[in-house]
């Protein structure tokens, strides 16, 4: 219909009928984009609140589950700590009292405890997978996500690293004990992680084996480290977690 105004307005000359024609359908395609442009930002800013908001709920998954793991190798480390107390006490003074067969069973079932580092959210590989990782108007919240993701990787490879490198000195600690084991396993480590428990300890074959101060040192140092990499790891994670509390405030 336009087109055959400006046709007709054309062959009579008028020109300002011409003119007056192209500024309504110069605004009219200016208002088109304007509110294709205003529809295409309000699905992105929905978009956002979706993805932050299940980020918020994984993230509060992620960061249990760090907290776990934070306390298992707090726990694992004290338990290294009291074998290790009594080698020394032992060497030092052999009349030395020291605890329990069943308080030290227990010590060295934890000496190897840890837990699998927890991963990135689904939200975030989502996002990252497809591009809608910019759809996040927050800029530090972008750069707190991809540190993050960054550092679960890292912490990932740096477990099965320090578990493969402590596994013969856990192996080791745990030979004194009694051990119910699963038919199809044959690594005590690895049993231990399946359910298995220690129901006894050698306590005279511990304290007299001169080789189990070197294996407690290892131990030692590999759980420490992951202790470490999870108080990181945990630390990303709220700080995450307090700027998505901050943007909903």
């Amino acid at each position: 219909m336009i087109l055959r105004r400006v046709t007709k307005h054309v062959k009579d000359q008028n020109w300002f009928a011409v003119g007056l024609d192209f500024i309504i359908v110069v605004f009219g395609v200016f208002i088109g984009l304007q509110v294709s442009n205003w529809n295409d930002a309000r699905q992105e800013r929905n978009n956002e609140a979706e993805y932050i908001q299940r980020l918020d709920a994984e993230m509060d998954v992620i960061r249990a589950r760090l907290v776990a793991g934070e306390q298992t190798y707090s726990q694992s480390l004290r338990s290294i700590e009291l074998l290790m107390d009594v080698r020394r006490q032992y060497d030092s003074d052999v009349t030395a009292e020291i605890p329990s067969e069943a308080e030290l069973s227990i010590a060295a079932s934890g000496a190897g405890s840890g837990m699998v580092p927890a991963g990135s959210p689904a939200a975030l590989k989502e996002m990252m997978s497809s591009g809608a990782l910019v759809t996040l108007s927050n800029d530090e919240l972008r750069q707190a996500l991809f540190a993050y993701d960054e550092f679960a990787a890292i912490n990932l490879n740096a477990w099965q690293t320090l578990r493969m490198s402590q596994s013969d000195a856990l192996n080791r600690i745990l030979s004194f004990g009694d051990l119910s084991m699963p038919n199809d396993l044959n690594d005590l480590s690895s049993a231990l992680g399946d359910g298995a428990t220690l129901r006894g300890f050698d306590v005279q074959d511990f304290l007299d084996d001169p080789d189990i101060p070197g294996y407690l040192r290892v131990l030692l140092g590999a759980q420490a480290n992951q202790l470490g990499l999870v108080q990181q790891q945990l630390a990303l994670a709220e700080s995450i977690e307090e700027l998505i509390d901050k943007g909903s405030n």
